[in-house]
């Protein structure tokens, strides 16, 4: 009898991260055709209980922490159905109690850095490991494996895996992933990728919103995945003769000269059940397991892949090089430590240049909240505009200054809170000495120019001010040239065209939580990623100098 225990018992509730996985694995445990005793370990202790009625386990063989079980015994197998960022430290944990067989759940890992790791682990313990990616297992997907090495297809292969439902790759495509090597009997040379990419986060990590994957398996043929939109999930092989799919108890075969079918026994065993068999098959001198770690693993490495492809805009060939999470460096700039920030935007249309809206909707997706809005051409600022306010940015060309404009204004700086102005807003309030004085650089309405052309932002060497990157490239847009100085700064951001060197951002040198920003006429410039995240870094600069 093997002793193996069920590590995140999970509980089965509405939504996608509700599947209580661990539930499939100790099915598979129990109908493996080894005899076991079952162990369940869960930090919930309504979910130990229903794991333990489901599958009858008295008292003795529930633990509410990995900690208590290895104190209580060493498994032989033990199954790690954690949410992913648990794998590795839990899988490590029984490397080291001495367990020579696991089973993980994919992801495998969270970057590949750490599958490299467990790699060289596994290997060193002399353990067994194999990853959930049972489906190459199935009756349904050796059959059509079988299809596709019989030559009915004709040559130049090409698999098509689509996921709908608004999954992500990690949580579902790595199935697809894995089968397609399954099927070449090899791994992809490279992958290329494109993604919509937001601030998703499913089990605690980054996740992309939508995918279109290719992978290049160079003569032997390719892989396009598709992830997100539509419903369901499919997975069809297409070659110069014809296609195939999985039908009910058949592969469907559709060629030139007409249609046939295949058929697979729909009974056999598959699944977790075989993982498993095999897992614990392995432990006793059997063969290496079809989703062992050299197998199977690379699905999840694949994901990463594609996350860098999609993030670099580059092919990406493998084995990775990069050993961090793509994704988590994607989604940083959504992170931005203005979350939860409260910013006022005081601006007009500027001649219907959409600036506004650029800033509004960067400014609400580094804020991860609508941004207020006065609108400058129908109204000053008022006292209760700025109440709960973390920050004000003024992006108009209004030229006068309400007396409550002035007093609201001119309260807010002397409290030393954060002002930005924008683009626009060194051309507002000429005649308010005090405004044009916070500004440090103004728009000088008879002398100063705006060359419409692309720049190269740099950053300023000696600046104290830091954007996170150290220069970038900015489409066409309005550049202020022969601006007039009305106080010192400190320069932090320079825009170089063709006529030359000017200034793009600075510091007040004598008011840290005042600053300007020179770009943004354009609404599609607050796109670009630099402009978004120089503009957040100048606001955290103004926030930290504030008082």
């Amino acid at each position: 009898m093997k002793t193996v225990a069920v590590i995140g018992c999970g509980k089965a509730i509405e939504g996608k991260e509700g599947w209580a996985i661990g539930h499939n694995h100790a099915e598979g445990y129990r109908t493996c055709g080894h005899e076991v005793k079952l162990l369940g370990v869960d930090l919930s202790s309504e979910n130990l209980k229903a794991f333990g009625e489901k599958f009858k386990l008295p008292a003795d063989q529930l633990f509410n922490s990995t900690e208590a079980l290895y104190a209580a015994c060493l498994p032989d197998c033990v199954s790690i159905c954690t949410w992913p960022a648990l794998h590795h430290p839990m899988v490590v944990e029984a490397l080291e109690k001495g367990v020579k067989g696991i089973a993980c759940e994919k992801p495998f890992t969270m970057d590949v850095g750490e599958q490299r790791d467990l790699e060289r682990r596994v290997a060193a313990a002399g353990a067994v490991l194999v990853v959930a990616h049972q489906r190459r297992l199935e009756a349904s997907f050796k059959a059509l494996k079988e299809v596709v090495l019989s030559g009915k297809l004709g040559a130049r292969l090409e698999l098509r895996g689509h996921v709908g439902d608004n999954w992500d790759i990690l949580s579902w495509t790595t199935h697809w992933f894995d089968m397609a090597n399954f099927i070449f009997d090899r791994l992809p040379e490279s992958i290329l990728a494109g993604m919509e990419i937001g601030d998703t986060r499913r089990y605690q990590h980054a996740v992309e919103d939508a995918s279109i994957i290719y992978a290049d398996y160079g003569k032997n043929g390719s892989a396009t995945f598709l992830t997100g939109p539509g419903d369901g999930a499919s997975f069809t092989a297409q070659g110069s003769e014809g296609m195939a799919r999985i039908g009910d108890g058949v592969i469907e075969i559709a060629r030139f000269d007409g249609g046939t079918t295949v058929a697979f026994d729909q009974s056999a065993p598959g699944g977790f059940s075989c993982l498993l068999k095999e897992l614990l098959a392995a432990l006793g001198g059997g063969p290496e397991p079809m989703c062992s770690i050299r197998r199977s693993a690379v699905a999840t490495e694949m994901a990463y892949a594609a996350h860098e492809s999609a993030r670099t805009c580059r092919r990406i060939r493998l084995p990775l090089e990069v050993e961090y999470a793509p994704l988590e460096v994607a989604q940083y700039p959504f992170r931005s430590g203005l979350e939860g920030k409260r910013i006022l935007l005081h601006a007009d249309t500027h001649f219907e240049s959409g600036g506004r809206e650029g800033i509004a909707e960067a400014l609400s997706e580094l804020a991860r909240n609508p941004i207020k809005i006065v609108d400058a051409d129908s109204a000053g600022l008022a006292a209760a505009d700025v109440e709960g306010i973390d920050a004000i940015l003024i992006y108009h060309t209004r030229t006068e200054a309400s007396a409550e404009t002035q007093r609201v204004l001119s309260a807010w700086v002397a409290e030393g809170k954060p002002l930005l102005i924008v683009h626009a807003g060194l051309g507002a309030w000429p005649e308010w000495s005090d405004y044009t004085g916070w500004c440090g650089y103004v728009w000088d309405w008879k002398a100063s120019e705006h060359p419409h052309e692309p720049a190269v932002l740099k950053v300023c060497d000696e600046a104290a001010l830091s954007f996170g990157w150290s220069g970038a490239w900015l489409p066409k847009d309005e550049v202020f040239v022969k601006l007039r100085e009305t106080s010192p700064v400190r320069i932090g951001l320079t825009a170089e065209i063709s006529t030359g060197t000017f200034p793009a951002a600075w510091q007040h040198a004598t008011l840290p939580h005042v600053g300007a920003w020179m770009p943004g006429h354009r609404r599609d410039s607050w796109k670009v990623p630099a402009m978004r995240e120089g503009l957040c870094r100048m606001l955290l600069a103004l926030i930290a100098s504030a008082r």
